[in-house]
C-alpha cells in the first residue's frame, strides 16, 4: 500500500516553490494565502520536516523542501502531460462542424443515431453557421447545401470536397395563391434568406422561371421562412431534402418542381480537420447518405 503526502496540498506547494512567494501562488490558484499557507503547514506536518525557511520579508525552501520540490514538480508535469495525451485523444473523437441550422436540424441530426451504429465512438458537435462565417481553426468540417453554385468567395473554394448533387424550387402552402401573369408568376410574399438573398433570383436564372411578389420577407434562418410557407404566409426557396417530409405529407407543394444544382451539396475541411482520420470517414458517410435521398 502507498502512502502518499496529502495530495491536494501538492499544487500549492509546487506554486509556492516555484514562484517564491504564497501571495504570488494564492493569486495563481485562486486560493486565499491563508488556504495556501494552511495546505503547506499540512504537508510539512505530513513530511515531519520544516519545506520553506523566511528570508528577510520572503520565504525561501529548505533542502528538504529543495528535494521534494523537484520529485512534486516532475509529477505534477509527467501528470499534466498524460492529462493532455488523454484529452487530445478524446478530441479526435469529436468532431466540430459549422453548418446551417436548417441543414442540421431537417436532414443531419435525424440521420445521427444511423451514423452512430455504423461508426461507434465518434461524436459531432455543431456550430451554426449564418451571416458570420466560422473561422477554420475553431472547426474540423464546414457543410454547405444550399449556395455553393450560386455566389462567390466561400462557398465557390476549390478545396471543396463535393459530396452530392442539390435541387432547388419554391414551396407553399397548398392554399396559397401563385398567380400566372405576363411575365412569370405573382404571389403575396415571398421569403428572402439573410446570408443569401439572391437565391431567387439564381434559381430564375437557372429555370428561365420568373416569380415576383408583392412583399419580400427576410430572415436569418431558412427553417423560419419554411415554416412560414406551411402556415400558408408565403412562398420560400428550399432544396428538396430540406422539405422532404412536408411533400410527402401534403403540407407544402413545390408547383415547378426542383432544379438540380451538380455536385452542390460540399464539405470544405480545414487544416484543424486533416489531422482527424475519421473526418474522412464522416464524409465518406454524409457522401452515401446524399446519394440515397
Amino acid at each position: 500500500m502507498r502512502r502518499l503526502p496529502p495530495l491536494s496540498s501538492l499544487p500549492a506547494f509546487e506554486a509556492v516553490a516555484r514562484l517564491g512567494s504564497v501571495k504570488a501562488a494564492g493569486e495563481e490558484l485562486g486560493r486565499t494565502h491563508g488556504a495556501v499557507s494552511k495546505q503547506i503547514a499540512t504537508l510539512a506536518e505530513d513530511l515531519g520536516v520544516a519545506l520553506f525557511r523566511k528570508e528577510g520579508v520572503g520565504i525561501r525552501l529548505t533542502r528538504e523542501g529543495e528535494e521534494f520540490a523537484q520529485s512534486v514538480s516532475g509529477a505534477l508535469d509527467r501528470l499534466a502531460q498524460a492529462r493532455d495525451r488523454i484529452r487530445l485523444k478524446g478530441q479526435e473523437q469529436v468532431i466540430e462542424i459549422g453548418l446551417s441550422a436548417t441543414l442540421a436540424m431537417r436532414w443531419l441530426i435525424p440521420r445521427m443515431p444511423s451514423l452512430y451504429l455504423e461508426v461507434p465512438g465518434m461524436e459531432l458537435s455543431f456550430r451554426m453557421t449564418g451571416s458570420q462565417i466560422i473561422p477554420d481553426h475553431e472547426i474540423d468540417v464546414a457543410l454547405t447545401f444550399d449556395r455553393l453554385s450560386w455566389i462567390e468567395g466561400y462557398y465557390t473554394r476549390s478545396d471543396i470536397v463535393r459530396l452530392g448533387d442539390v435541387a432547388f424550387g419554391p414551396v407553399h402552402a397548398p392554399g396559397f395563391e401563385l398567380v400566372q401573369d405576363g411575365v412569370g408568376y405573382h404571389c403575396a410574399k415571398r421569403y428572402l434568406q439573410q446570408v443569401a438573398p439572391g437565391t431567387w433570383d439564381a434559381w430564375s436564372a437557372l429555370t428561365g422561371v420568373q416569380v415576383s411578389a408583392d412583399q419580400e420577407q427576410t430572415y436569418p434562418h431558412t427553417f423560419l421562412a419554411l415554416e412560414g410557407a406551411v402556415a400558408g404566409l408565403g412562398a420560400a426557396m428550399s432544396e428538396r431534402r430540406l422539405v422532404a417530409e412536408e411533400l410527402a405529407t401534403g403540407g407544402l407543394v413545390a408547383p415547378f418542381g426542383f432544379h438540380t444544382v451538380d455536385k452542390g451539396f460540399g464539405a470544405i475541411v480545414t487544416e484543424r480537420g486533416r489531422g482527424k482520420a475519421k473526418v474522412q470517414v464522416l464524409l465518406d458517410w454524409l457522401g452515401r447518405q446524399a446519394a440515397s435521398d
